[in-house]
């Protein structure tokens, strides 16, 4: 870690002071403007459950305009810039598509979604107050002292250890820690009556139900890329305009989770940094090579199966952001591996197809163990599936039977994997 030392702008936040009497976020909302459903200045506490026995101290907090900022690297369509005077990280909602993947690369929770406008909103480093050499309003509004902003020497390791959540990307915000770091002495003799454990709902940014869009998606790409690649091997014949149509439901699907759609286009402006973007390069030159294949000239099988799996690739690299907690970022329902069966599946290659289950439902019995997940129903059924699809390709199952066995299989761990996909917050990381 770097311990070189540079100035920057930098939220300074003393959690010996905040009584969390919400003024920043007030301030903020006078000096910005009308914020809702969400703010762009949030305190989070560290007892989210109420319970009597633990302290409570909070943590007021925006975006911290980070060197290494992940919103920024991470958004397809440039929306987002950096004021090289301030150090500030600007948004232009003109530019924005509402892709809301920025929320899931930002670890602070800064970026926020507005569902009226359909784009992404933040904190501004109140730019215009700097330009002018007065501190941000959260800061100067703060009616004791625990939030302040200063132009300082500030080092990356010092960022790391303020940082909230750990993560190393240069976020310029100090944190003056608790003087104990338990917090306050609590007699909890006066407690003995309340319940030591009370059930705390985890907030998740994301899940199958809000993304089921791109649950669909996922899972008709891999079909589709499987389906391109043993064309010529199945028993019943899949004309390529079907293949064709299969993709562009796929595409449209794609967009009903954007804001607004009618700039669908910019999401490929970030292929630079964005896997996002790569991502819907890739899909838009597949859905092309298909259209050629289908109405101009043959495209050899090769390249299209190619490019295919380029797509699948770029689809599982994007979903890395939000695998940070994680023992390793790899899942047994990764778009490859998907296809892989599927392929092996389509062309009877038992043996394969066989290998391929097994090393999936490893992959899955560890990953519930390592994160240390409790056994859901979901988890139980998706085994059962993918267990009696290999027993069924073994014994010759009636393939139809076994190809729908094989997708709902497939779906319910499409749908755990989106459910179980942990983006840290500073919330979740106090509690």
């Amino acid at each position: 870690m770097s311990t070189e030392l540079s100035v920057k702008n930098i939220f300074v936040f003393d959690a010996n002071k905040c009584v969390g009497c919400g003024a920043c976020v007030v301030a903020c909302m006078n000096e910005n403007g009308f914020q809702s459903p969400v703010r762009w200045r949030n305190i989070h506490h560290s007892n989210d459950a109420h319970l009597p026995t633990l302290p409570l101290f909070y943590l007021s907090l925006a975006c911290n305009h980070c060197d290494d900022a992940p919103c920024m690297n991470n958004c397809p369509a440039l929306a987002y810039s950096r004021d090289e005077s301030s150090g500030a990280i600007i948004h232009d909602a003109e530019k924005c598509i509402g892709c809301k993947y920025c929320t899931w690369a930002c670890p602070y929770d800064a970026p926020k979604y507005n569902d009226s406008k359909g784009v992404i909103e933040k904190c501004t480093f109140c730019n215009q107050r700097i330009a002018e050499n007065e501190k941000p309003a959260c800061a100067q509004l703060c009616p004791v002292g625990a939030l302040d902003f200063e132009n300082i020497e500030f080092s990356a390791e010092e960022s790391l250890k303020s940082s909230p959540v750990d993560v190393a990307i240069g976020a310029h915000f100090k944190r003056i820690e608790l003087r104990s770091a338990n917090g306050p002495e609590i007699d909890e003799s006066l407690f003995e009556d309340v319940p030591k454990n009370i059930p705390v709902t985890k907030k998740q940014k994301i899940n199958a139900a809000k993304e089921w869009p791109l649950v669909v998606f996922s899972l008709l790409i891999s079909g589709l890329v499987a389906l391109v690649s043993v064309q010529n091997e199945l028993a019943v014949s899949v004309s390529k305009i079907s293949l064709l149509a299969l993709g562009i439901i796929a595409g449209v699907l794609s967009t009903l989770h954007l804001g607004k759609k009618q700039g669908a286009w910019r999401s490929v402006l970030n292929l630079k940094n964005s896997w996002l973007s790569r991502e819907i390069m890739a899909f838009t030159v597949f859905i092309s090579l298909l259209a050629i294949d289908s109405f101009v000239y043959p495209v050899k099988p090769v390249i299209l199966i190619t490019v295919g799996f380029v797509l699948l690739l770029s689809v599982d690299r994007l979903y890395e952001i939000a695998m940070w907690k994680w023992p390793f970022k790899f899942s047994s329902e990764q778009t490859v591996l998907i296809a892989l069966s599927a392929i092996f599946l389509l062309s009877n290659y038992v043996i394969l197809f066989a290998i391929i289950a097994l090393i999936r439902i490893c992959l899955f019995v560890l990953q519930i163990i390592l994160k240390k997940q409790g056994i859901m129903v979901i988890h139980v059924l998706r085994i059962m599936f993918l267990t009696t699809a290999i027993f069924g390709a073994y014994f010759s199952l009636n393939f139809h039977i076994l190809l729908q066995v094989f997708v709902v299989g497939e779906l319910l761990g499409r749908i755990d994997f989106y459910n179980n996909l942990d983006v840290p917050t500073p919330t979740s990381e106090l509690n």
